[in-house]
């Protein structure tokens, strides 16, 4: 009790179960997620017939796009659909973030049962992110079809990369992640989820000792200290806009997102989809039992978040939610500021590279799953 509150918390769902006294709980703080242990066990895709090959699973990882058995690790690898122009292009970055994520399954750890069921299972989860912004630029269609080839691709390629590796072809090799941090640097919405909003301000937290800190300043971008470790710590204010045709959060209901989830459930996560469904308790409360009646034979898990009703923003939020209008003054802010100083484009990739800002022994790993904070 002192710290589950940390924690992501699932109950072992049964199908055909009564779930109206879960969702109580589900309709004060968003806990439990539901794991539907069956559908692991028996199924990859959800579009194909059962297949049998987790029979041996017993759950899944904190985040649940993984299944897994017991001393079982995650061994994750993340692509971003959207910034391609075409599927074959896309199909090359499967390529290479399978290759990876196969390479490193041939690792040991310091557990001979979790090198057994690894070295057994060579389990992947190959992940797209930003799915939002890909139904904006493209549509449902398209993705289907980038979905389908694009396992049977990774499929294929699997075969032919084990026998020259020599070691056994993976169980199953794709899924989506929640994503956060990773989604942040490559400029993507979250996994499956929808945004908040199309225009918001993205503040990332920086040591004020960072050598990055001067140039982000001369680039006009809005710096200042940190409210809650002023003494070691600098806020840097990103205006961020998704592009127009983006659907948010406020734009969709409980039955979209699960509808989202359950399609790339059925054509391309043979894992699952990580997913936590966004929901208005005044309006949508009493919806969640029978959707969950429902998507309990599309899913394999599945969370649900109640939207904070009349929230009151707090100063420096990672997130913040603003107009159009906000978006255009803080653009135009910085760039009145870089023609100032002399040094529009002061933050290009050369630029960087020139002033050899990112050091080896400044860099430090992260030991979380997934958060919604960037730290740099």
């Amino acid at each position: 009790m002192p710290f589950g509150w940390l924690s992501n918390n699932s109950i072992y769902a049964k199908l055909g179960m009564n779930y109206s006294k879960v969702v109580e709980n589900i309709l004060e703080n968003g806990e439990p997620g539901f794991l539907w242990l069956e559908n692991m066990q028996n199924y990859s895709r959800m579009c194909e017939a059962p297949d049998f090959k987790d029979i041996k699973a017993s759950g899944g990882n904190p985040c649940l796009e993984q299944t897994l058995e017991s001393f079982e690790m995650c061994c994750l690898s993340e692509t971003f659909p959207n910034h391609h122009e075409n599927l074959e292009e896309y199909l090359e970055t499967l390529k290479y973030a399978f290759l990876y994520a196969k390479i490193v399954t041939l690792g040991l750890t310091h557990w001979p049962e979790t090198n057994e069921v690894m070295s057994r299972n060579r389990r992947i989860g190959l992940s797209m992110t930003g799915i939002a912004q890909f139904l904006a630029k493209f549509n449902i269609n398209i993705l289907k079809t980038w979905c389908e080839i694009g396992y049977n691709f990774v499929k294929n390629y699997d075969k032919f990369i084990s026998k020259k590796l020599n070691v056994p072809e993976s169980i199953k090799i794709t899924s989506i992640k929640p994503s956060g941090t990773v989604s942040l640097v490559g400029g993507a919405t979250p996994g499956v989820h929808f945004p908040l909003s199309r225009f918001y301000i993205r503040r990332v937290r920086v040591s004020n000792k960072s050598e990055l800190l001067k140039d982000l300043i001369d680039a006009g971008y809005h710096v200042e200290p940190d409210q809650m470790q002023p003494e070691s710590t600098m806020v840097v204010s990103f205006p961020i806009d998704l592009g127009e045709g983006i659907k948010t959060i406020k734009d969709t209901n409980i039955w979209e997102q699960l509808s989202l989830a359950a399609f790339m459930q059925n054509y391309w996560a043979d894992n699952q989809v990580s997913c936590t469904v966004n929901f208005s308790k005044e309006n949508e409360g009493k919806q969640i039992v029978p959707a969950l009646d429902y998507f309990q034979y599309k899913l394999k898990g599945i969370s649900f978040l109640p939207q904070l009703e009349n929230k009151t923003p707090y100063p420096q939020m990672p997130y913040e939610e603003v107009d159009g209008n906000i978006y255009v003054n803080m653009l135009n802010e910085i760039r009145n500021k870089q023609e100032k100083n002399g040094n529009r484009n002061e933050l290009s990739k050369d630029g960087i590279k020139k002033k050899n800002i990112f050091k080896h022994d400044d860099r430090e790993g992260s030991n979380f799953c997934d958060s919604d904070r960037c730290d740099v």
